[in-house]
């Protein structure tokens, strides 16, 4: 039985933590793009800045991408993957370094391709 589709996450996609911090995605690959942004991969460093905390605890500082395509790989990584659909804010798949909520919000990716 094929697996469900999921939208390809590029380094154009908005996505911040819990408390609005901004996520970078630093790539590590530049060579496979997708709406004219490299495609995010397991190689990625996915940093948050701007980030204001809750009271009393330290704000995010990263974001550990749990939504990978089993089949699909740029760079020889897995490319990182968006469950449908991303009318933003929805919930990434990944996990937040950084006092609770721990989930990230995607508010903005490509809607084109899609992996596996």
């Amino acid at each position: 039985m094929p697996s469900k589709a999921s939208f390809v996450v590029t380094t154009a996609a908005v996505i911040t933590c819990g408390h609005l911090g901004k996520v970078q995605d630093s790539p590590g690959q530049l060579r496979v793009l997708a709406g004219g942004a490299p495609v995010a991969t397991a190689a990625d460093l996915l940093t948050v800045t701007g980030c204001p905390g809750v009271s009393g605890s330290p704000p995010c500082t990263g974001v550990a991408w749990t939504g990978l395509a089993a089949r699909v790989l740029a760079g020889g990584r897995p490319v990182l993957v968006q469950n449908p659909p991303p009318a933003g804010p929805v919930p990434g798949a990944g996990v937040c370094a950084g006092p609770p909520p721990v989930t990230p919000l995607v508010h903005l990716i490509q809607l084109r391709v899609t992996a596996g």
